[in-house]
């Protein structure tokens, strides 16, 4: 199977204008998404049922698109065709399963293949709450294992970051690892960064039962920890900026690797 499960780590760092930092362990799914009745029928724990503790539903993705009867492998494509051709055979989505019915993920990413296994693209699906608004930035790779952009920030998810901020992107994959670390900037200041940083399980049985009991509610622990770390930011103090309307419906970020050569 080319789907597999990653474990690992989120992090986040606020430096300006007060500090603030959490780590959290992590499970993610990632999907081939040719292979979802093979991702079925590994266990009993898994399934499309509603209420399963490890599921997956297409229309929780891109649901403009899919919540009208198309799949998730043709929104993906018709959303990435500002980038041009890419000839895409395979799309694998990183993201969290539902959990026991609940499906919430502030970004998800869809890695985008071509006939000769070759990343062409990555689509970033953000959502924020409790506004419950999607965004998606578009991102043309290259022919390396680490791929950087950068991209103004056009989305309203945290109410304690302004909106002229600018995202710096890296993401890294290689057969045993992948992680994904963004840094805002205002003007020439860091501001703020996060990073994933992941290692790669065999999908089989056995890790679908052990990704349940390890990462029961994942989806429950995303959301609270969000409303919790908010809370502690109103506490340190920390301006509140109010939500405003998204900057159009997708961006798509400049590759900056030649700059970092």
């Amino acid at each position: 199977m080319n789907s597999a499960l990653y474990h690992g780590h989120i992090q986040h760092r606020r430096l300006h204008p007060k500090q603030h930092a959490f780590r959290y362990s992590i499970g993610l799914l990632w999907l081939d998404l040719s292979e979802q009745e093979a991702l079925f029928s590994l266990s009993r724990l898994a399934g499309k049922n509603r209420f399963a503790p490890f599921s997956f539903r297409e229309t929780d993705y891109l649901p403009h698109l899919t919540r009208s009867g198309m799949s998730l492998f043709d929104a993906v494509c018709i959303s990435t065709q500002e980038l041009g051709e890419l000839n895409i055979s395979r799309i694998c989505l990183l993201t969290q399963p539902r959990s026991w019915g609940l499906s919430f993920n502030p970004v998800s990413f869809f890695y985008c293949y071509d006939g000769e296994h070759q990343l062409r693209a990555i689509l970033c699906e953000v959502r924020n709450t409790p506004w419950r608004e999607r965004y998606h930035y578009l991102l043309r790779t290259e022919q390396t294992e680490t791929n950087q952009f950068s991209v103004a920030k056009s989305f309203h998810v945290s109410p304690f970051l302004p909106r002229d901020i600018e995202h710096r992107m890296r993401f890294y994959q290689d057969g045993h690892r992948l992680t994904v670390y963004m840094s805002d900037f205002q003007q020439t200041q860091k501001v703020f960064d996060a990073g994933l940083s992941l290692f790669k399980i065999e999908l089989n049985h056995q890790s679908v039962k052990n990704y349940v009991f390890q990462f029961p509610w994942m989806s429950a622990k995303t959301l609270v920890g969000i409303y919790w770390q908010a809370l502690r930011l109103v506490l340190k103090g920390l301006r509140y900026h109010p939500h405003l309307p998204a900057d159009g419906s997708s961006k798509i970020a400049q590759n900056t690797n030649k700059e970092h050569q």
